[in-house]
């Protein structure tokens, strides 16, 4: 009889609903979902949502405890997510964490020590990895198609939330509640992609406005000037204030330009390095020749289903992660760093300065207030998220 991995999930909001979608329509072979969990308001109306097979528990650690379930999909509000990966961990399950992994580098990098020792799969789930047009972008980059990267520029304003979107659960849009905004909910995808296709920088400046758009605690809007060491620059600007939003990438390298754009790549390539051209041109005003070609990208993108069959394959065949646990830390260090660099109205290098960090976020959850017009109840389709 064919193995069959049974899966637990903590937190049935938005994104629980979308993880336990792919799993009760046996879109993940191998894989059965046995148990849920959240707050005991919402068991009602999951029952009226799920398969009788599968219990819905009120109690975290009683879910652990149950002996139904040998892996967990941690899908809760951002602080707790190190907590309830380090139980389910330590409770001999493996981990499958909905971004980010935490909201500050400390309790995240503690997790992932815990997770090495275990020897437990524990994987992140940054779904816009896997998008052909970034994999296709990434071969490029790593290949040196593009020569020497000189400048990114990522406009990534298609991150659109309207009130009712705060306003759908208690802990959106607050310090004590979701730890920050746009940088750890939405655009914490673009971060991830950023570091895992051209590094990590090592410095920033940045520049983040609290409650542009909405009435939030958090970053709504959000610009950030990042230097490398080898001289490379880029600028990361990002909303969920903006409509209509647009997610530009553009990159500047010693061969030419490429521009990511709508799913598709254009690649204007130089016939000559530029540092080639700078030494042999005599004219004064002369430009490289170059030529526009349009990257083919292929394949299709499974979003959660594909994750979540990469998590199961890697338990039960040793197949690679696509993202591991760790592969949480830098994007969250970036994150951090940006809200830093504002707070303290300088530069921030990275790594980041954790204690400052720290101190700055827990003087803001001291004086944390909740949003107004607060519906527990509300699920909202996340596919519409991305697009």
């Amino acid at each position: 009889m064919e193995v069959q991995l049974r899966i637990g999930i903590v937190g049935m909001g938005n994104a629980g609903m979308t993880h336990a979608r792919p799993l009760i329509g046996n879109q993940v072979p191998r894989a059965v979902l046995t148990a849920v969990c959240d707050a005991r308001e919402r068991a009602e109306s999951l029952r009226k949502t799920l398969p009788g097979s599968v219990m819905i528990f009120d109690d975290y650690d009683k879910m652990l405890a149950s002996g139904v379930c040998d892996a967990v999909i941690v899908s809760t509000p951002h602080l707790l997510h190190p907590e309830q990966s380090e139980k389910a961990l330590l409770a001999g399950l493996h981990v499958f964490c909905e971004k980010p992994a935490g909201i500050s580098i400390g309790p995240v990098r503690r997790l992932n020590k815990l997770a090495a020792g275990t020897k437990k799969v524990f994987a992140m789930n940054f779904i816009k990895r896997q998008e052909p047009v970034y994999q296709t972008l990434k071969r490029l980059i790593d290949g040196g198609e593009l020569g020497r990267v000189y400048r990114i520029h990522w406009t990534a304003s298609d991150w659109y939330r309207s009130d009712s979107y705060f306003s759908s659960a208690s802990w959106r849009g607050s310090w004590a509640g979701e730890g920050g905004g746009v940088l750890l909910n939405q655009c914490i995808h673009n971060i991830d992609l950023w570091q895992y296709i051209f590094g990590m920088p090592s410095r920033l400046r940045a520049f983040c406005s609290f409650g542009k758009y909405h009435n939030i605690e958090v970053e709504d809007d959000v610009t950030a000037y990042m230097e490398y060491h080898d001289g490379a620059t880029g600028v990361l600007v990002t909303s969920t204030g903006e409509s209509p939003g647009v997610n530009r990438l553009e990159v500047t390298g010693s061969r030419g330009r490429i521009l990511v754009e709508n799913r598709a790549i254009t690649f204007y390539r130089t016939s000559v390095p530029i540092e080639d051209f700078n030494r042999a041109d005599k004219s004064g005003f002369g430009e490289p020749e170059h030529w526009e070609c349009s990257i083919p990208v292929n394949g299709q993108t499974d979003l959660f289903a594909g994750m979540q069959r990469n998590f199961v394959e890697a338990i039960l065949d040793g197949k690679e992660l696509f993202i591991r646990g760790e592969d949480g830390l830098a994007s969250l260090e970036i994150a951090n760093a940006i809200l830093l660099s504002t707070w303290q109205d300088d530069w921030a290098s990275l790594p980041v300065d954790e204690a400052s960090f720290e101190a700055e976020l827990a003087a803001r959850i001291r004086t944390s207030r909740k949003p107004s017009a607060i519906n527990e109840q509300r699920i909202l389709d996340l596919s519409a998220s991305f697009k």
